[in-house]
């Protein structure tokens, strides 16, 4: 091996090689910056070679990928990294004396918008050369300098001119900075061993530091992946990966309530403690001379109807019933940022998406049939049990639940409980639903099992109203643009439920409805832009 000279060093010599680097979020660019590294002799000039590779063990191995002459601001913007891969990088310090050859004048690569990056060329002998020969013929010459330092095998020659046309390199010393002159062949053995036949250009004076940062490369556009041609790239899982029941929820929610007139007593819990005779539950709707019109009797109502409006009479009337919020996770929408390249999984804790994958996450339904916009669920029984696990002591609690056929309950939904002073008790996640059908093809009431969530989970941190009543009010927002294919704006506007509790803007901290394939986040009265690149502003009436 060579016995080099003295090589860059950095003050303190701790801070050498890398300093920062991060994917820029063009799904393409990496920059990276690293520290300030000085010349012995100070004669001599100075550039940062760059190795990286997708393999952590072969990063150094394979040979720098680019040199820097950018000294001033110490940053190198490199491309053409592929979207979701992994890369190691090292940056090494490397001086020469420049009357040895200019830097300058090795060549760029046209991919590379960087100016300050150029490349070692590379190339292989042409034909076997013996320790004293000067003229080395080699395959390519004319991506090389004009004068230079090659390292073939273990020895450096140093050569002062060139024949482009055929191919030859003149060397003006072998063996130089006192390596070995040695016998070269094409296969790469060197009289003592088979070294790497690739002859390259000199990679200079180095330091051999070897701090390797990792880094992945992503692709990001300020929270939404957006394109000029498509807009904001709209994700439609819906009807995929769910059951799309929303014609029968605009079918079925409009079912008469039970009435407690004419055959029917008003209070069902003397029918079912025996105490009222010689009734039935079912088979008429109103009275033929009712408060609610003469002649207004019907018999014989449909089936789904007659059994919607019993279940709704045992979760309402008979008290069975837990009032719930229901927060509909999205199946559809803008995609969030939080979506690595290299696979389709949000960020479980990202807080736009709420790790969904689809900003804002979820969208909260307001049950028309209650001021208060609550549902109401059956919990059954369960176990409560704390297990101790890695993060210490953890909760489980699986309910078994039925509802009513409206709405539509959807595996990954999430029901937020109350307890019975109004405050809210605990979120729960749907974890899978299972529906049956009645005669006709009519659908009948829905059960599913709920999972309690750790209060730490970020879905706690998504903005719901709590009750509509006493009075519900909808409000609207000004008009937003978001900007669709080929950058049409797409004119659009949100609903707000809200109470007549809330007396200012800044009491409400919510979400607004869909409209445009997305919501918004409301924090204090502010419609927040949730990284779509527009916002809007609430109207009062």
């Amino acid at each position: 091996m060579a016995c080099y000279p003295n090589v860059p060093f950095c003050i303190p010599w701790s801070k050498n090689g890398i300093k920062v680097i991060n994917a820029v979020g063009d799904g393409y660019t990496i920059s990276m910056t690293w520290h300030q590294a000085y010349t012995r002799p100070d004669t001599y000039n100075i550039a940062y070679n760059i190795y990286y590779s997708s393999t952590q063990g072969d990063a150094i191995s394979e040979g720098p990928k680019f040199v820097s002459t950018n000294n001033d601001t110490l940053l190198a913007n490199v491309v053409d990294f592929i979207p979701g891969d992994t890369y190691f990088f090292v940056i090494r310090a490397t001086q020469y004396d420049p009357s040895w050859y200019n830097i300058e004048l090795l060549p760029t690569d046209d991919a590379q918008t960087d100016g300050y990056l150029h490349t070692y060329p590379e190339t292989l002998l042409a034909s076997d050369i013996t320790d004293e020969d000067t003229t080395i013929p080699i395959t390519d010459a004319d991506i090389f300098p004009g004068t230079g330092v090659i390292q073939v095998g273990y020895e450096l020659i140093r050569y002062s001119g060139k024949d482009n046309p055929n191919n030859l390199l003149f060397a003006s010393e072998r063996g130089f900075l006192s390596s070995n002159a040695r016998l070269h062949q094409t296969d790469g053995y060197d009289g003592y061993g088979y070294r790497d036949p690739v002859v390259r250009f000199w990679v200079g004076l180095e330091e051999p530091n070897l701090n390797i940062i990792q880094e992945q490369n992503t692709f990001n556009y300020d929270y939404n992946i957006y394109t000029v041609a498509d807009g904001y790239r709209i994700a439609d899982q819906e009807g995929i990966l769910t059951t799309d029941l929303g014609d029968h929820d605009s079918n079925t929610i409009d079912f008469p309530p039970y009435d407690f007139a004419g055959w029917h007593r008003t209070d069902p819990k003397l029918f079912f403690n025996g105490k009222c005779q010689d009734t039935y539950i079912g088979g008429e709707h109103f009275c033929a001379d009712g408060y609610l019109g003469a002649n207004r009797q019907i018999r014989n109502i449909s089936l789904s109807d007659q059994a919607a409006r019993l279940q709704e009479m045992m979760l309402e009337q008979m008290g069975t019933g837990s009032q719930v919020m229901l927060l509909r996770r999205l199946w559809k929408g803008i995609t969030c940022s939080c979506y690595e390249p290299n696979q389709e999984y949000p960020d479980h804790r990202c807080h736009v998406c709420h790790g969904t994958g689809f900003v804002t996450g979820y969208e909260q339904y307001f049950y028309p049939r209650r001021s208060d916009g609550r549902i109401l669920v059956r919990f059954g029984p369960a176990v409560e049990d704390l297990k101790m696990e890695e993060a210490g002591l953890e909760n489980h609690v699986i309910f078994d639940c039925w509802t009513l056929t409206v709405p539509t309950i959807r595996d990954r939904d999430v029901l937020i409980r109350f307890n019975p002073d109004g405050t809210e008790e605990f979120r729960y996640e749907v974890l899978d639903v299972t529906r049956n059908r009645l005669l006709f093809n009519e659908i009948g009431n829905q059960h599913f099992r709920v999972q309690r969530v750790r209060k730490t989970s970020p879905i706690y941190q998504w903005k719901a109203i709590r009750n509509t009543s006493l009075l519900p009010q909808t409000i609207g927002t000004t008009v937003g643009l978001l900007r669709g294919p080929n950058n049409v704006p797409i004119p659009h506007t949100h609903d707000i439920v809200i109470n007549e509790n809330v007396l200012v803007l800044s009491q409400i901290n919510q979400t607004t409805s869909m409209s445009a394939d997305h919501n918004h986040e409301v924090r204090a009265g502010v419609v927040q832009s949730s990284g779509l690149g527009h916002t809007h502003e609430i109207v009062l009436p």
